[in-house]
């Protein structure tokens, strides 16, 4: 039989209800349409009702930023109304719920039982009375619990290593908020607080606020010109931002980039618009007595900002401006290339249509594939379909299919769908045409190499180009002579318009130190010998066994010899041929500012680029640290697809 009831308790509960009743505890008003509205007040030394372990006294595994006094009595939710109740719970923040669970029921005098998570050490206390001290003081001394086993941290320092990934390395500011990344974290310490991702966009402005204070203390201390470059790029979200990089030589003679300002620049995009707003950069990081020279695409809206841009700086500029004006190289060889294959163009079809059969289906590739291991043919990387706007993308083409021309024979023989084979003549004419792309790509991978090209490499390479232009100016082949005289009145227009300061830059290169030039200043010299007439006089340091000299160190050890004619050789050595700084910014702004992202503001946006920029260094186009077959990989995906491999350039 079931054991009698006991109403004991019950009796006891009412009473006390009763008496709370008597004291006020809670006072019933009435509204003005006659609607009953409570007003509970705070209530003392009352006895509280049962708790169980689901409403007891367990926090939130510390997520609440408010924490209550250590001697804060308990609030008794038993006494609370029915409509609070049904409400929103009161929430006990005290820690020591995070190494504590109360066991059972409240005991007939009103104690409970709390036990340690870890140590199973327990408590018989009246926590209305005495509060959450001694559980405190338990927590602080238990041998087992994590937080006395897991060493302390910095909890700023780890916020700042957080906020530093997400920067580097692209992530989104929910980061720090992703579940997983929370629990991982938790159980390697179980000490480490977490934060929300709007806590995480104010650490990276501070981060970004920081890092600008201490470039832009650099940048006042740095000891010649700076150069600047810069582009425009359309985002994802069509609106356009504007990308201003400044390069100079520290007061350790090292080469560096560093983003100045990567912001949002809507339409119009006038060359008054883009001069205004880089003149606007200019002055606030005060380098107004500094600019050497802007380097900038061959856009029609470019040369117009730089005759504005040159106006307003011209009492400091040198030679008042007239060295101002840098045109990139790499945009020069498009257009000069891309003239020459507009010529050709028929001649390609065929090459094209075979690289589009078979590319076309899996089942094709297989096919190929097949012919290729039947004839033997070692595989050089796969088939690469060329984008007609870049032009480097068809040498590439031209040399995978000449590499598997005779797969694409025996094709041919074994599918009669296959019609595009080209003919012999056609075949020699492709190898005419690679032959003649390849000194060009050569400097394209020069101009975009590893650390950003500097003014001394390009005489160098124009020479090259003029060179292969004149001897191939009368070549047997028709369509290759017609190619050719297209490229060479391109060159010809270029060349006129370009600075003279390049020239200077290859003269203080110690391995070209052009004979002529040196010639006519030691005319001009009279009978004193200058710095530069005893730089010229000395013998030119040997190409191939210099190849991979570091100019800037040359004059940084030539220093005390050429003291003033160093610091101009560095100013000149570091004007920038090309606009790829910019460019590369633009390849991890699309990582920023995707699909996925693409409500980013524009001031977060700048934050992330330009932060990530000052403290991990430039990405830019480059084909080293990779091996034999992992260049073929990045050469295709860098040529065909226009992705651009990277590296680093403080």
């Amino acid at each position: 039989m079931a054991d009698p009831v006991s109403y004991g308790s019950i009796e006891r509960d009412i009473k006390q209800a009763l008496i709370s009743l008597k004291k006020g505890a809670q006072v019933l008003k009435y509204g003005r349409k006659g609607k009953p509205k409570f007003c509970p007040f705070r209530l003392s030394n009352m006895d509280t009702l049962s708790l169980n372990n689901d409403d007891g006294y367990a926090s939130d595994n510390g997520d609440s930023e408010q924490e209550m006094d250590e001697n804060n009595p308990v609030v008794d939710e038993s006494l609370m109304s029915t409509a609070e109740v049904k409400g929103k719970h009161k929430r006990r923040h005290s820690k020591c719920w995070n190494i504590f669970t109360i066991e059972g029921d409240r005991m007939p005098d009103g104690k409970f039982k709390c036990v340690c998570n870890y140590c199973n050490h327990f408590y018989i206390l009246d926590l209305h009375k005495s509060g959450t001290n001694t559980l405190l003081r338990h927590s602080r001394t238990c041998p087992k619990t994590p937080n006395n086993t897991c060493p302390k941290i910095d909890q700023l320092v780890f916020r700042e290593m957080i906020v530093v990934a997400i920067v580097e390395h692209d992530l989104p500011y929910a980061f720090v908020e992703y579940r997983r990344v929370r629990e991982a974290l938790h159980y390697a310490n179980p000490t480490i607080e977490f934060w929300c991702r709007n806590t995480a966009v104010s650490d990276v402005f501070k981060i970004f606020e920081r890092e600008k204070m201490k470039l832009r203390q650099v940048l006042s201390e740095v000891p010649g010109r700076i150069c600047l470059t810069t582009d425009l790029w359309r985002a994802i979200i069509i609106e356009g931002y504007l990308c201003l990089t400044a390069h100079y030589v520290d007061v350790e003679w090292n080469l560096r980039a560093k983003i100045l300002s990567f912001c949002a620049f809507p339409p119009p995009h006038s060359g008054l618009a883009i001069a205004m707003k880089l003149m606007e950069l200019i002055k606030e990081w005060g380098l107004q007595k500094k600019v050497f020279t802007v380097t900038v695409d061959n856009a029609s809206s470019n040369d117009n900002m730089q005759g504005v841009l040159k106006r307003q700086l011209r009492k400091d500029l040198v030679c008042s401006g007239d060295l101002f004006h840098i045109r990139c190289a790499a945009h020069i060889l498009n257009l000069i290339v891309q003239d020459g294959l507009s010529v050709i163009s028929d001649a390609l079809e065929k090459i094209r249509d075979s690289v589009k059969y078979v590319k076309v289906s899996e089942s094709r590739e297989l096919l190929f594939q097949g012919c290729v291991e039947t004839l033997g043919i070692v595989k050089k990387g796969g088939l690469v379909l060329d984008v007609t706007t870049r032009w480097n993308s068809t040498y590439l083409m031209l040399s995978r299919v000449l590499h598997y021309k005779d797969a694409f024979r025996n094709l041919a023989e074994i599918e009669a769908s296959y019609k595009s084979l080209p003919t012999e003549s056609e075949w020699l004419r492709a190898r005419l045409i690679c032959d003649l792309l390849q000194p060009f790509d050569e400097m394209t991978r020069l101009i975009s190499g590893s650390s950003y090209p500097t003014a001394n490499l390009y005489f160098m390479e124009v020479w090259k180009i003029q060179s292969w232009l004149g001897s191939n100016e009368f070549h047997e082949d028709t369509v290759i002579a017609d190619m050719v005289a297209s490229m060479r009145l391109k060159f010809v227009k270029c060349w006129e318009e370009y600075s003279n300061i390049l020239a200077i830059a290859a003269v203080l290169d110690p391995r070209l130190k052009f004979k002529g030039f040196y010639e006519f200043f030691s005319q001009q010299a009279g009978t004193r010998k200058s710095a530069l007439d005893l730089y010229l006089s000395e013998p030119v340091l040997d190409m191939v066994a210099n190849q991979k000299l570091d100019v800037i160190k040359y004059w940084k050890n030539n220093l005390n010899r050429f003291r003033e004619l160093s610091r101009m050789a560095c100013d000149v050595i570091c004007i920038q041929i090309t606009t790829v700084s910019s460019e590369s910014s633009f390849s991890v702004g699309s990582r920023v500012l995707s699909k996925y992202r693409s409500r980013l503001l524009p001031s977060n946006v700048q934050a992330l680029i330009c932060a990530r920029n000052w403290l991990r260094g430039f990405e830019v186009i480059a084909g080293c640290d990779l091996d034999e077959e992992g260049k073929e990989d990045a050469n295709e995906e860098a040529e065909g697809s226009g992705k651009k491999k990277k590296t680093r350039l403080n």
